[in-house]
């Protein structure tokens, strides 16, 4: 059931697949423009949140980092203990529902004084947005046709780069002129304008009824797939390493501060180009590709190692270099979506979250520790090394086993 589709993706002149299937298809231009005014709605929030705590809690430094900290701890609880639910949650009144609670949410500082308001509301979002983007990946492999998907994971992914270097801008701008309040007042707007959208979402009926699944179905699902089972080790080092870019930005000399900002947006930029120019191409089909691209990342790491030799302010072209790579994110999203039953789509989507923010946690704290006992650019070697080790290993096991190329599954009810 494709819910009012008038067929495949539109091809552009040059072969590659046109975006605007997504724009004309009714499932997916809802998600698509949902997510992109949230996401804007949260960074001006985030921008506004983080001056918030940093005045409401006398000036301390702990008080903005603790609003990312926070977040992680209801971010992860969501992943690993309501997983197993997300599934029989109903896709559209779910997201419908996650949005309204989040402008209630973000509305909390505007009416209680005080550094607790903020630090729940940081830890509400932080809940609510895992949840959130779980139901709506279910929300994709349920309503939108095979050959869009990729191009909508790859705008959503666009739309969270440009927020963020947007709403960031903006939020923290209108906080320091006018105040934290109306900031955060527009990301409730924001939330609610979601909801609508949302509310209008025209998805099919399951094929058949959802079960709870246990809390390993998530982890038994992803290895128990021959696809997933040598893709998701490779893509999990490439996680591990998703924040040392920007940790190792903040490293640059004193003399050379004024390039920090550059550094830090750099990786966002490559990252948003990127996911534009994959979400064209049919590379989430041919995962020896996405292990090829996984490697090419892994060399721009060694590059920038190489160029810090030369001027260290050479790391904001290392880490625009580093985000170009990260293109692969987008290509093995939209493989998962591909391949994982839709009837455990949310909760799958749930268990790569909780990952992620453990293994980019940890990525930070170890390339961090290494930069600062052996050298940055020794961070940047070691983290190159260990991603085109990882990539090649990959391309080296899809050609001995054939087999886990082919990603087509027959799963009943999906478009």
């Amino acid at each position: 059931m494709r819910c009012g589709h008038d067929g495949g993706a539109r091809v552009s002149s040059d072969g590659t697949l046109s975006y605007q299937a997504v724009f004309t298809d009714p499932a997916a231009w809802r998600l698509w423009t949902a997510a992109t005014v949230s996401y804007l709605g949260d960074f001006v929030g985030l921008g506004a949140l983080l001056l918030a705590a940093y005045d409401r809690s006398g000036g301390h430094p702990l008080g903005a980092a603790a609003v990312f900290g926070i977040q992680a701890v209801p971010a992860f609880a969501v992943s690993a203990g309501i997983g197993p639910w997300l599934d029989l949650i109903p896709r559209r009144g779910g997201l419908t529902a996650l949005s309204l609670l989040g402008a209630g949410a973000v509305s909390l500082p505007i009416f209680a004084s005080g550094l607790w308001p903020v630090l729940v509301a940081a830890a509400l979002i932080g809940g609510i947005r895992t949840a959130f983007n779980s139901i709506r990946t279910g929300a994709i492999a349920d309503a939108v046709p095979r050959d869009i998907r990729g191009r909508l994971i790859a705008l959503v992914s666009v739309s969270n780069q440009a927020s963020e270097v947007l709403g960031y801008l903006v939020g923290s701008t209108v906080a320091i002129i006018i105040g934290t309040g109306p900031a955060l007042g527009a990301d409730a707007v924001t939330f609610v304008i979601a909801a609508v959208l949302l509310a209008g979402l025209r998805l099919p009926e399951p094929a058949r009824s959802r079960d709870r699944a246990s809390m390993t179905t998530g982890i038994r699902t992803i290895f128990g797939d021959r696809t997933l089972a040598v893709l998701v080790p490779v893509v999990w080092i490439g996680l591990a390493l998703g924040a040392v870019p920007q940790t190792l930005a903040t490293t640059i000399s004193r003399t050379d501060r004024a390039w920090v900002p550059a550094a830090l947006a750099a990786m966002a930029a490559g990252q948003a180009i990127a996911a534009t120019v994959v979400g064209k191409t049919r590379l989430s089909e041919r995962v020896r590709g996405e292990f090829w691209y996984l490697a090419a990342c892994g060399a721009a790491f060694m590059v920038t190692a190489a160029a810090l030799s030369a001027d260290r302010v050479l790391v904001v072209a290392g880490n625009l270099a580093i985000g170009l790579g990260f293109g692969w994110v987008v290509a093995a999203q939209t493989t998962f979506v591909h391949v994982i039953p839709a009837d455990r789509m949310a909760h799958v989507t749930s268990t790569m979250i909780g990952s992620l923010i453990v293994l980019e946690g940890a990525g930070a704290v170890v390339f961090g520790a290494v930069a600062g006992a052996f050298g940055v650019a020794a961070a940047y070697l070691l983290a190159g090394a260990l991603l085109t080790a990882a990539g090649l290993a990959g391309v080296g096991y899809s050609r001995a086993h054939p087999e886990i190329l082919d990603i087509h599954r027959l799963h009943p009810g999906r478009p």
